[in-house]
């Protein structure tokens, strides 16, 4: 694994962390500054995220660099019903945009696309858990290649 491609992973995954972290939609349902965690509190506040897996993989040719990463987010609502985690789901794919993923300059997000959605009970019969599975595409910026 390239030196490259794991700088531009956990590139995209700061920008995406400062683009939810921005976003007056995710301040206004998961507070501000938002619940987002790599890994929740002991008792967290609901409703949070949860940053889940995320895979990058190296499908440049030649000269062009190109790199396919697809990241899980988890939803996690105490609210009875379905309404706050598709309302969540809805406003986390609006915020990770192009627009608001490209203002840092150490990766170029050149596509950023929704793969599935997913809804389901917890475990423990209370929390609703949303999945959203994102795909980008992103490049090296200049600065960096240089």
């Amino acid at each position: 694994m390239s030196l490259s491609l794991t700088r531009n992973a956990e590139d995209l995954a700061k920008a995406v962390h400062a683009a939810l972290s921005a976003n007056a939609h995710m301040q206004l349902i998961l507070g501000d500054p938002p619940r987002l965690y790599d890994s929740a509190p002991e008792d967290p506040v609901f409703p949070y995220l949860t940053y889940g897996p995320m895979r990058s993989v190296d499908i440049g040719a030649d000269e062009t660099e190109l790199i396919s990463h697809q990241m899980t987010l988890h939803i996690w609502s105490r609210y009875e019903g379905r309404a706050e985690v598709f309302a969540s789901l809805n406003y986390i794919a609006d915020a990770l945009n192009v627009t608001a993923l490209n203002q840092n300059d150490a990766v170029s997000i050149i596509n950023v696309n929704p793969i599935y959605v997913d809804v389901l009970r917890a475990a423990d019969g209370r929390t609703m858990h949303g999945l959203l599975r994102m795909s980008f595409s992103t490049q090296t910026t200049l600065r960096e290649a240089v």
